[in-house]
């Protein structure tokens, strides 16, 4: 009975031994993995890890993340941190724009009556030219009114082409116009670009931070 006893106790060691996890064994520090220590650090062949908690998550929990990780955390949150203020400046910027395309284009529309006011009296100058011009018999008396007549015309047509110039397809106003607005468009494809970025970063990150890395 003794010797059974015995056997019984001998064979229970020798099942718990082979149960139980060796005394040296570890768990694998990877991202997710929970620690304990706030701001302990480590080194394992995949890299360098830091206990703390997950910056992209609402969690308190501590678990252990990758210096990676948490250097892209840190750079995504800031980027994200400064996107209000962007937008803001971009709003900002493209309603100075539109004020500054609108002016332009009140200037344009400005110029445009001028011109038809122009045409106007550049008609009437050349009408009453031409009156003086055909009448013959008073040619040398009406010397001075045609002469003067002239100058008008000169003048009247001088001044519509200038401003033509100015308000053709490749003039100054038009030009205006048309680099205002591809700075509006360069101020908005600046700010959709740094969301693009943000939204890259955040997939990034997350490779980053996934469990198991």
């Amino acid at each position: 009975m003794r010797s059974l006893r015995i056997l019984v106790v001998a064979l229970f060691c020798a099942v718990s031994v082979m149960i139980a996890p060796p005394a040296s064994a570890k768990v694998k520090i990877s991202n997710g993995v929970t620690c304990t220590k706030s701001g302990a650090t480590t080194k394992t062949s995949s890299g360098r890890y830091k206990c703390t908690k997950n910056p992209l998550s609402t969690s308190k929990k501590l678990t252990w993340l990758s210096t990676d990780c948490l250097t892209m955390s840190a750079s995504y949150l800031k980027a994200k941190s400064l996107l209000p203020a962007a937008k803001v400046v971009t709003d900002r910027t493209i309603a100075n724009l539109d004020a500054d395309i609108a002016n332009q284009k009140s200037v344009l529309e400005a110029t445009l009556t001028k011109i038809e006011i122009y045409k106007v009296k550049l008609a009437d100058s050349n009408a009453k030219l031409a009156a003086l011009r055909a009448d013959t018999p008073n040619l040398v008396m009406n010397k001075k009114s045609i002469d003067n007549y002239q100058k008008a015309v000169n003048s009247w047509t001088s001044a519509i082409t200038s401003l033509t110039k100015i308000t053709g397809p490749t003039g100054d106003l038009q030009r205006a116009i048309n680099r205002i607005g591809s700075s509006k468009i360069s101020a908005t494809a600046s700010y959709e670009g740094l969301k693009s970025d943000l939204v890259n970063s955040l997939t990034t990150t997350k490779l980053m931070c996934s469990k198991g890395l």
